[in-house]
């Protein structure tokens, strides 16, 4: 009963429904968007928007899933704003800043200043001291 519970709050029932194909997108070189880094070569990409921030499930040109990424934050697209990817390209890193999803009318903006030793980062405890007691064990 406990697994069942985990299960279904770790994978609710909507996790299994197709995302919406909200585009594609071809990259000329390397790109990292969020924690993934993604290879020259086409794309499409599908927002499941069942949660606040809109879940975008990327997918290569083989129909293979790639990952998935969550927005920073989120607005809504002027009127003359069409689909689009924009990178961002800084010490030889290019990295997508923001997604244009007209279907949806929203604009998924992503932080272009992670870099990927931020995200490896572990953090590391102070070597506690010992006391004359506790050396002596």
């Amino acid at each position: 009963m406990l697994l069942s519970l985990i299960s279904s709050m770790a994978f609710p029932s909507h996790v299994g429904a197709q995302p919406t194909i909200a585009g594609r997108f071809t990259l000329s070189g390397e790109a990292r968007w969020g924690s993934i880094v993604l290879p020259a070569g086409e794309y499409a990409f599908g927002i499941d928007e069942s949660s606040s921030l809109p879940l975008v499930i990327i997918f290569s040109s083989d129909g293979t899933g790639r990952g998935f990424v969550l927005p920073r934050s989120v607005t809504k697209m002027g009127y003359s704003d069409r689909g689009r990817v924009t990178l961002h390209t800084e010490d030889g890193e290019t990295v997508v800043t923001a997604v244009y999803v007209q279907k949806l009318g929203l604009v998924l903006h992503y932080n272009a200043h992670t870099t990927k030793m931020e995200m490896a980062q572990k953090k590391t405890l102070p070597e506690p001291k010992l006391d004359s007691y506790s050396a002596a064990k």
